[in-house]
This record gives C-alpha cells, sequence and structure tokens, in this order.
C-alpha cells in the first residue's frame, strides 16, 4: 500500500502530461515504476518470464521434416470451453505468437525483436 500510495498513485496522476517529457526522463520514470514492482512482488531484477508462465507454452516440434518446423511456432492447446479456455493464457499467447510474420518470429535479438514487434503492432493499429 506504501509504494502504491507514494509511487504509484504520483505516475499516474496527470499522465498524460508525459507525453512532452523527453525520452531520457520517461526512461528514469519508468525505471523507478519497475522497481516499486519488484519492490512490491518481491522479484529480482531479471528479464525472463516467470516459470510459471514459460511452463504453460510448449514449443511445436515435428515429428517429421515440415516447412515450417524452422518457424518457432507454439503449440495452440485444444480447449473445451469456447468462452473460458479460447481466452485461457495458454490459448491465447501462441495463437497472437503464431499470427505475427515470421520475419519477427525469428529474430534472435531482444533489442530488434522489440523494436519489430511495436512497428508491426504500430502497423496493425493504424491501417
Amino acid at each position: 500500500m506504501v509504494i502504491h500510495a507514494f509511487i504509484s498513485s504520483r505516475l499516474d496522476y496527470c499522465n498524460s502530461l508525459f507525453t512532452c517529457l523527453s525520452k531520457t526522463s520517461l526512461n528514469r520514470l519508468q525505471t523507478v515504476q519497475n522497481a516499486a514492482a519488484r519492490l512490491l512482488t518481491k522479484a529480482k531484477r531479471s528479464h525472463q518470464a516467470p516459470p510459471y508462465l514459460v511452463d504453460l507454452i510448449q514449443i511445436d516440434s515435428a515429428s517429421c521434416s515440415l516447412r515450417s518446423s524452422g518457424q518457432k511456432l507454439l503449440v495452440v492447446p485444444p480447449t473445451r470451453l469456447k468462452t473460458r479456455g479460447d481466452h485461457a493464457f495458454q490459448a491465447v499467447v501462441p495463437k497472437l505468437w503464431n499470427a505475427l510474420p515470421s520475419s519477427v518470429r525469428s529474430l534472435d535479438s531482444k533489442v530488434v525483436f522489440r523494436r519489430q514487434i511495436k512497428t508491426f503492432l504500430f502497423r496493425q493499429a493504424f491501417r
């Protein structure tokens, strides 16, 4: 509660004014917010997904040689319930990942991936 009272509420207050800030100032604010989130969740500074999320996703490994074998696809698990099952994390994430262009999925650098995914999503939003 103390973190929310002193940090999160101040960052959320008039956040529309942040559009005028420089990239350096925004990065500083983002660092403060990330530190507050880590302090609140007692998490270590890490850039990897938590194990409980990694366990929900499976990489598609075909038993035979297919053209799609090198495309870094994820397995979309079958769901029983259309209302809840199709909206579950383990069903939605593989669908979204597999819908990305292979040029984005095949990137190895996190920096380049972030740049390309932002460009892709921006183009999708403003078509």
